[in-house]
């Protein structure tokens, strides 16, 4: 049993109203990068407990802190002093909101590869401290779906591996990495949407895996990650009827949460929502009614953030509804007030053991460059050459690199875009020249350049890229032999480019991952 103060968060939980006990439920987004007095109002008003951070808050790191400053003083002026959860997905690679200030690391899939587990705890240690340190206690990860590819798929890279036992061994030691840097890990997406068809940001998911079989894979690296102290539970929004027949979303299925999580694996730590603006809820419940539903069936942190793909393109506030709906639930009995209490006092107590949760003094000039040169070393390991059957790295200096203008999204919420694309980085950086492209390469303007040109590189940023440009980069192939073809995405995706002489891979689009892609190239 987790050792919280319960006692002392049962007293203070007494002497709040009930628009404090919602709103310590509240895992709420802001849309600034310094407070203002509109969201200050907004937090006041609705007495919101929790701020989830995403790419648009974080400019820099004495930006941040100063920001995550501003929300403790804030939050902390109409709870009594409760200070407020401040959570962030920082899972690395695809998912990394913070991009400048903190250290950038691999994807799941990436650091899975390595064969090390004790290299995800490092990463999840080091990544904890940075955070912690920045005034953020609650990271949104690791990943512990297994990824699918068991059935074919081409990897997931924010999954560690394809099979329980490699999902749990390397998420478990970055979750163990991140709790003991005095930050909450979060298990996601559970009870596992490896096998999910349909990205809930856009629409509903039903998985029909048999319960034994979903117990056996997915459910299993939860259950060996709570088993060693795991902090918290991100509840997905797909359906799963192997586990709950009536085909509901898990993050508002009470057999899912409180039966599976709570009773039966005995999980004791902080259940949150997926964000209940995502459409797999939005569209069938609406935001508000889905927000009661998932604390009902047993969430205690509901993600109700305004933002990124599911915002309301208006620009309404989406989020003071989903708040008024649970203060009614709850006056008129839809949802319990015991349930209410329950999760308000689990997380004020997880909040007193953690202690202050504002940013530690001089932040803004800690030295981590040892924490990049780890990131860095790290990102090596994984970027490979996969094929190079015309013998032609090292790159000659002139070479030609030919890139789409990346539509790579390096955050599922925002979009985020590479700031500067893989070509021109590599053609600086190796005494070479870029040609960018919109949409598809005029190959007949570019024939002369590429004929002539003593090797092209041809990258993609993704596997999609890969597959739509997949004629442009066979007759580029054709007119200079000297072709590499370079994918910033998983191994498996270099089978879709088969012909190419000339392979290598990196599993992400990070600044390390590109240098480290340009070490190969220069040989």
């Amino acid at each position: 049993m987790m050792k919280l103060p319960y006692d002392k968060a049962e007293q203070i939980v007494k002497n709040m109203s009930l628009k404090q006990k919602i709103g310590q439920m509240i895992m709420a987004s802001i849309e600034v990068t310094e407070m203002d007095e509109k969201t200050s109002a907004f937090l006041r008003e609705n007495y919101v407990g929790n701020i989830i951070l995403f790419g648009k808050n974080c400019v820099n790191r004495a930006q941040l802190a100063n920001l995550n400053r501003q929300i403790q003083d804030t939050v902390s002026s109409y709870t009594g002093g409760v200070q407020a959860l401040l959570s962030i997905d920082q899972e690395g690679g695809l998912v990394t909101r913070i991009r400048n200030g903190a250290t950038v690391f691999s994807s799941a899939a990436a650091v899975g590869a390595t064969g090390d587990p004790d290299l995800a705890y490092l990463m999840g240690h080091i990544m904890g401290n940075e955070l912690r340190s920045l005034g953020i206690s609650y990271n949104l990860a690791p990943v512990l779906d297994t990824d699918g590819s068991r059935v074919g798929k081409i990897p997931n890279r924010r999954s560690f591996g394809a099979s329980p036992e490699i999902t749990s061994a390397y998420g478990g030691a970055y979750a163990r990495g991140l709790r003991d840097a005095g930050v909450i890990d979060t298990g996601k997406h559970f009870p596992g949407c490896g096998d999910s068809p349909v990205d809930t940001h856009f629409g509903t998911s039903i998985v029909h895996t048999p319960r034994e079989e979903a117990m056996k894979i997915s459910v299993q690296a939860f259950k060996q990650v709570i088993d060693e102290g795991m902090r918290s539970l991100m509840i997905d929004h797909t359906c799963y009827t192997g586990l709950d027949p009536a085909c509901i979303p898990a993050s508002v299925s009470k057999p899912v949460i409180h039966d599976l999580a709570r009773k039966e694996l005995g999980f004791e730590g902080l259940i949150i929502s997926d964000g209940m603006q995502m459409l797999a809820i939005k569209d069938v419940y609406g935001a508000p009614k889905g927000c009661v539903m998932a604390a009902e069936a047993g969430c205690d942190l509901l993600i109700v953030g305004n933002g990124g793909d599911n915002a309301d393109p208006d620009g309404n506030d989406v989020q003071t509804p989903c708040i008024q709906a649970m203060l009614k639930a709850v006056e008129t009995g839809e949802l319990s007030m015991e349930r209410v209490d329950e999760s308000a006092k689990r997380i004020v107590a997880f909040k007193l053991m953690l202690g202050d949760l504002y940013p530690e003094k001089g932040i803004e000039t800690r030295d981590w460059s040892a924490h990049e040169a780890f990131s860095r070393a790290l990102a090596k390991m994984t970027v490979k050459v996969q094929k190079n059957d015309n013998d032609m790295l090292p790159l000659p200096a002139g070479s030609l690199f030919l890139e789409r203008v990346s539509k790579a999204r390096l955050g599922v919420e925002e979009g985020d875009k590479l700031v500067e694309g893989f070509a021109p980085m590599a053609a600086r950086l190796l005494n070479g020249t870029a040609v960018e492209f919109t949409d598809r390469p005029d190959l007949s303007a570019l024939k002369g350049r590429i004929e002539n040109a003593p090797a092209v590189v041809f990258s993609v940023a993704s596997r999609i890229e890969a597959r739509d440009l997949l004629e442009e980069i066979k007759a580029v192939c054709e007119m200079n032999k000297n072709t590499c073809f370079v994918c910033l995405d998983v191994p498996e995706a270099a089978k879709i480019v088969d012909f190419a002489k000339c392979v290598i891979t990196s599993y992400d689009q990070t600044v390390g991952a590109i240098r480290a892609v340009c070490d190969l190239l220069k040989g």
